[in-house]
């Protein structure tokens, strides 16, 4: 067994490997390729990729003895790398100059799946950083890189120990901080949202933290046609990114003020 690279990420499949190539191949540490790799065209041309920007290939085997959970969906290729997606609290106000300052908060989220299922929507709609809560939230991982099917490569990723401490901080940077709630007072596509914006979801067993609850300026919600009163976190979070989004081409069709 390869031994990992240090503070090393290892993700894996196709899509999340060739986004690091595309977008990062300085911070491939480590490129893992079954035997049998590169026989298909899309394989070939992560290949080529890999070759053009100078990444040595290391095959192996078997991609779990490396580290790859069992199960997972490797597709035959693997990557160790360097967490190029982490920021500092500090250095947000940099991510949105020029822009319309869009952040996701995250207050506990612990699904891996739901994480990057946020993090593809969060890319794919103009937010600029996602924050995560510090305790009882899930890290990076390989499974979370996977389930964003490579968008992780596309943002950055903010841990904070304190996270009401922290949305208190981005008000004084000038952001409205939004908490999305079943129960919320406001219906989501009511609500005026072209303004610098924190969104924060909840976990998905418990919602938002009162705290966190009481730090938001305001608690909208997404009403429901059917008898479910509730939705899946990663669900909601792509809904009320998509009503960001909408409200900005509304006012200004011809460009994305987000961006």
């Amino acid at each position: 067994m390869i031994s990992s690279p240090k503070n090393g990420v290892l993700i894996w499949g196709i899509h999340p490997v060739m986004e690091l190539l595309k977008t990062r191949p300085d911070a491939c540490q480590r490129l893992l390729v079954c035997p049998s790799f590169g026989k298909k065209e899309i394989q070939a041309s992560l290949l080529r990729l890999a070759e053009s920007h100078g990444v040595d290939l290391n095959p192996t085997r078997g991609l779990t003895d490396q580290g790859v959970p069992p199960g997972a969906v490797h597709q035959g290729v693997a990557a160790w790398v360097r967490p190029v997606w982490s920021t500092d609290f500090s250095h947000l106000p940099q991510l949105w100059r020029g822009k319309v300052p869009l952040i996701v908060v995250c207050d506990q989220v612990t699904d891996p799946q739901n994480l990057g299922a946020i993090i593809r929507s969060s890319v794919a709609l103009g937010s600029q950083a996602i924050l995560l809560s510090g305790r009882k939230t899930v890290h990076i991982t390989g499974t979370v890189a996977k389930a964003s099917s490579g968008a992780l490569f596309h943002t950055k990723i903010c841990q904070v120990v304190n996270l009401v401490r922290a949305l208190r901080q981005i008000k004084e940077m000038g952001l409205w901080v939004v908490g999305l709630t079943p129960d919320g007072n406001s219906v989501l596509w009511e609500s005026d949202l072209l303004i610098p914006l924190a969104l924060v979801v909840g976990s998905e067993g418990l919602g938002l933290r009162r705290l966190v609850r009481k730090t938001c300026d305001l608690l909208v919600k997404i009403p429901h046609l059917g008898p479910i009163d509730s939705m899946n976190v990663a669900s909601a979070a792509s809904i009320a990114l998509y009503e960001v989004a909408r409200q900005s081409l509304w006012l200004s069709p011809d460009i994305i003020l987000r961006q």
